[in-house]
């Protein structure tokens, strides 16, 4: 049998304001999850069209195993680049290119 609040429970129960600071999904250290070793900081440079865009991505990297793992900020950027590299590959214009990401954030 599934367990819930009844009707008169979520009466009683009060509202709750939370706020996060804007770095709330920023990380910046940590520990591995495979092998359990120190998380470091390492800034890796990725270059589009022969260094006209530069992106810096921060990697949290085991020092022991290797392993990157990147925070919700970094991932987005990544992805970022990730579309910018594959639409270079696939010769869209800028133009058409912007489009597309414009209709994808609406």
């Amino acid at each position: 049998m599934e367990e819930g609040m009844d009707y008169e429970k979520l009466e009683k129960l009060e509202e709750e304001k939370i706020e996060f600071d804007s770095n709330a999904s920023e990380v910046h250290e940590g520990v591995c999850n495979e092998c359990g070793g120190k998380l470091a900081n390492v800034v890796e440079n990725k270059n589009l069209l022969d260094g006209t865009l530069t992106f810096h991505i921060i990697k949290l990297r085991c020092l022991q195993c290797g392993k990157e793992y990147l925070d919700l900020n970094q991932a987005e950027k990544y992805d970022f680049l990730l579309i910018l590299e594959q639409a270079l590959r696939q010769k869209h214009s800028l133009a058409s290119l912007s489009q597309k990401l414009s209709a994808d954030s609406s």
